[in-house]
């Protein structure tokens, strides 16, 4: 007999039970822990222990949003309160839920959060983002586009957001050192960066090797095995 998958709001309850990883991240220069990225690990059911299953029930159910906002609720009320969290959410959902993420945003320090907006372009486009966040930015936010290389980032066309952090996807720095192609790919967004203003980070550093050449680049932040896994509590899934 075939699993059986929930509707919309068997799944929205689900969403209570999410929680995090913390993976650290770095400055390469001197290995002192920056701030956290909190990973999202699915709801106590092993159908959607993975967050791509998670998401991807989630636009067959066409509560993509929806989920993703209800699980940057969980992650703010998750994270930790003496260092920098990095929290995911897409630029969508910001343009969306923005009266509502205002008000939650509300009294905290936004000098500890780093809003990775990653995947899509907003509706209203990069510009249009920008103004909306320009008021939290003012209160020290910061903002970080996500899996630059791929995912359909253009940081070309993203500028306009002038985000203060590039997150190069780990799919790159993987092949770092495989060819000198990936090489220059890797060397063309830190140009792009630098030429807009914004801080590297880099995802996925498993090896001396990779950040070596990652500091060559000039890249200063990083997370990745090579700095720490992500650190999870003992949970059974059923």
């Amino acid at each position: 007999m075939g699993e059986i998958f929930p509707g919309r709001v068997d799944f929205l309850r689900f969403l209570t039970d999410v929680h995090f990883a913390y993976q650290p991240i770095i400055r390469m220069t001197d290995l002192r822990r920056v701030g956290c990225e909190l990973l999202v690990r699915g709801p106590l059911v092993k159908a959607f222990r993975d967050p791509e299953h998670l998401f991807a029930h989630a636009r067959t159910l066409d509560i993509l949003m929806e989920t993703d906002y209800l699980i940057f609720l969980q992650a703010m009320a998750h994270r930790p309160r003496w260092e920098c969290s990095f929290i995911n959410i897409l630029a969508p959902t910001v343009e969306r839920f923005a009266p509502r993420l205002y008000e939650e945003l509300e009294g905290v320090d936004l000098t500890q959060l780093v809003l990775e907006v990653s995947e899509n372009l907003p509706p209203s486009g990069w510009a249009e983002l920008a103004a909306i966040c320009e008021p939290l930015r003012d209160r020290g936010l910061r903002l970080a586009l996500d899996d630059v290389g791929v995912g359909g980032v253009d940081l070309e066309a993203a500028a306009s957001l002038q985000p203060d952090l590039v997150k190069i996807d780990s799919s790159y720095v993987g092949r770092l050192g495989t060819s000198p192609e990936w090489y220059h790919r890797v060397e063309r967004i830190c140009r792009m960066a630098e030429r807009i203003g914004a801080e590297v980070v880099a995802k996925g550093v498993e090896t001396e090797d990779q950040a070596g050449a990652l500091v060559d680049l000039g890249v200063n932040l990083a997370q990745g095995f090579l700095y720490g896994r992500p650190e999870e509590h003992n949970i059974v899934y059923y």
